[in-house]
């Protein structure tokens, strides 16, 4: 049986709240280990003046709302990619079966009108922006420091699939079915993230998209 977060849409709405906590506490921790301000370390995710033009601003809107549509439609595909082919193939189809019951769906429930709502502002103000800022924005311009860029890339996107399917809260075979599905999804968000000069606003809109298309198609 799955974990179905969204029963209780107010739960699902107080967890995704606490999200900002992604932006907070690395900001925090990070500028007290190396000795920086607070304001330094938001600056380096993503949080400083907007110094673009309208035009490059609109190419950055455009391109994260055409992203967020593309995952969203490619979605399936991937994930029968990697679960019912790569995954199955190797380990089996009750292995899948059971990956599949152990995984931790978000997906609201029986949510009222104003509920649907408070979830899809969240996915634009915190969501969307927080989960980039410290998967992206955070992780690899921490790594790019030690390593290969190509290096932080991986490991920025295997921390965004333990995320999402979390070692302490699944069984493993879930973490070995969808793996594929979330390190490709992380993947192409980093790329995106370092086409555009590193900036949390065309891939912050693209997750924000493809969560709300999810949630109410």
């Amino acid at each position: 049986m799955s974990i179905q977060i969204g029963r209780n849409p107010w739960i699902l709405i107080g967890l995704s709240s606490l999200e900002i906590l992604f932006v907070i506490l690395p900001a925090f921790i990070a500028g007290k280990i190396e000795k920086k301000g607070v304001r330094e370390e938001l600056t380096e995710m993503g949080f400083k003046k907007n110094q673009d033009s309208l035009i490059a601003n609109l190419l950055k809107i455009f391109t994260g709302i055409g992203i967020g549509i593309l995952l969203f439609a490619t979605g399936g595909f991937i994930i029968y990619f990697f679960r019912d082919i790569i995954v199955k193939f190797i380990f089996g189809t009750s292995f899948v079966q059971h990956g599949d019951a152990g995984a931790i769906s978000t997906q609201p429930i029986q949510p009222s009108i104003i509920q649907v709502i408070i979830i899809i502002v969240l996915q634009f103000l915190i969501i969307g922006i927080c989960e980039e800022a410290f998967f992206r924005a955070f992780l690899i311009n921490k790594f790019k420091n030690k390593m290969r860029l190509r290096y932080a890339f991986i490991f920025s996107s295997i921390f965004f699939t333990l995320y999402h399917v979390p070692p302490f809260l699944v069984p493993i075979t879930t973490m070995i079915t969808f793996f594929g599905y979330y390190f490709s999804i992380g993947l192409l968000l980093s790329f995106i993230f370092i086409y555009f000069d590193y900036s949390i606003i065309p891939v912050s809109i693209a997750h924000s998209i493809f969560n709300i298309l999810i949630i109410i198609l």
